[in-house]
């Protein structure tokens, strides 16, 4: 099994059925509110209790998490990791996390989708997962082989220790990283070479609702192609 930071904890799996993908009609960025894409809550397993956490929250080495998804649109998600070592890897699809990645507004879906969860380990620091929602499915199927085609390992995305928002640790006792959670993906941010097929200048086009039940992103226009965004997992 590849190496995660955030490590695979399976717990057993089951298959979710196939799920055709439909395109919307073009609308043109002004023509209409702003759409609905995704939205997206961090779980947090302790003993048999799954609790929803804050996108910001600060996890430690050994704490197991998900991420339950409920898109607004038709299409496909691919999620990649740039763990705090500096290393990528594909974290859906893939056979560990589930190999269907189709997805239908209005549905619940997990990630992993196989009844697993994700275990939190490495250097302390900001781990990087990179979103990737398209109305067609994409060729990444040589993203499964790792290492050929990815970009040169580099540095983490932050070597710095997660810091608590003081205010909300008083008010709730929960220690939360206002860096983290979702972002848009810098304009001058080197990406793994599969995601250069992105659309950047709608990806700029995101914008983010956090409370501390999830995040809802949102864009300009309705999905006409591949976007990305980034969301940054804090921990200990």
């Amino acid at each position: 099994m590849p190496r995660f930071l955030l490590c695979l904890v399976l717990l057993g799996a089951s298959a979710p059925a196939a799920i055709p993908a439909a395109a919307p009609p073009g609308v043109r960025a002004g023509d209409s509110p702003p759409v609905n894409l995704i939205s997206v809550a961090l779980e947090k397993k302790s003993g048999d209790t799954v609790q929803t956490v804050d996108p910001g929250h600060v996890f430690d080495s050994g704490d197991s998490v998900r991420f339950r998804l409920r898109p607004s649109v038709d299409g496909y998600l691919y999620v990649l990791d740039l763990n705090t070592s500096g290393k990528y890897d594909v974290l859906f699809p893939r056979a560990q996390t589930g190999t269907d990645n189709g997805i239908e507004h209005g549905r619940d879906y997990l990630i992993p989708a196989t009844q697993g969860w994700f275990q939190v380990s490495g250097p302390p620091g900001h781990e990087k997962l990179y979103f990737v929602l398209s109305p067609i499915a994409l060729t990444m199927g040589q993203m499964q082989n790792r290492a050929t085609n990815l970009p040169p390992q580099g540095t983490a995305p932050s070597s710095m220790r997660p810091r608590c928002n003081d205010g909300i640790f008083k008010a709730r006792g929960e220690c939360v990283d206002s860096d983290a959670g979702p972002k848009i993906v810098d304009p001058g941010e080197t990406l793994p070479r599969e995601l250069s097929v992105m659309n950047n200048g709608a990806s700029r086009d995101l914008k983010f609702t956090n409370t501390d039940q999830g995040s809802t992103v949102t864009s300009s226009a309705p999905l006409q192609g591949p976007v990305v965004y980034e969301f940054l997992l804090a921990h200990n």
